[in-house]
């Protein structure tokens, strides 16, 4: 169920917004039983994590790949795309409260890890933000 598909980042550099298009909250399970916000037009924003969420069930409950998530996460949480000249930056693990990005509209501007708000630059080219 989850669509992984390849070409996260299209050849011009920017990000793929297609597998957004396709991503969509397929309920709360083991896992994976946090709070989602919605924008006006319905589209998914973020997520919240609850106490026992884990990425994989997260991963299937939006029927999402690990790669596209986390460059939604990128900016404001950190992961494989994300540039740090000062460290590596690795996908920061999961705390119950921490708000996951789920828009390439929002990446600048949606998610925390442990209530911070990192800034990290990315290898890819953003979207329009909102």
């Amino acid at each position: 169920m989850r669509a992984d598909g390849g070409g996260i980042i299209l050849p011009s550099g920017l990000l793929n917004v297609d597998p957004y298009s396709r991503m969509h909250d397929y309920g709360a399970r083991e896992g994976a039983t946090g709070t989602v916000q919605y924008a006006d037009d319905g589209s998914l924003i973020s997520y919240e994590v609850a106490s026992g969420d884990y990425n994989d069930a997260i991963l299937d409950r939006f029927c999402v790949g690990f790669y596209y998530l986390d460059a939604l996460n990128t900016v404001r949480r950190g992961g494989g795309s994300s540039v740090d000249p000062n460290r590596q930056v690795y996908p920061p693990d999961l705390h119950v409260g921490d708000t996951v990005n789920l828009s390439p509209y929002t990446i600048t501007s949606v998610g925390d890890v442990n209530g911070e708000v990192f800034a990290y630059e990315t290898s890819f080219i953003l979207p329009p933000q909102r």
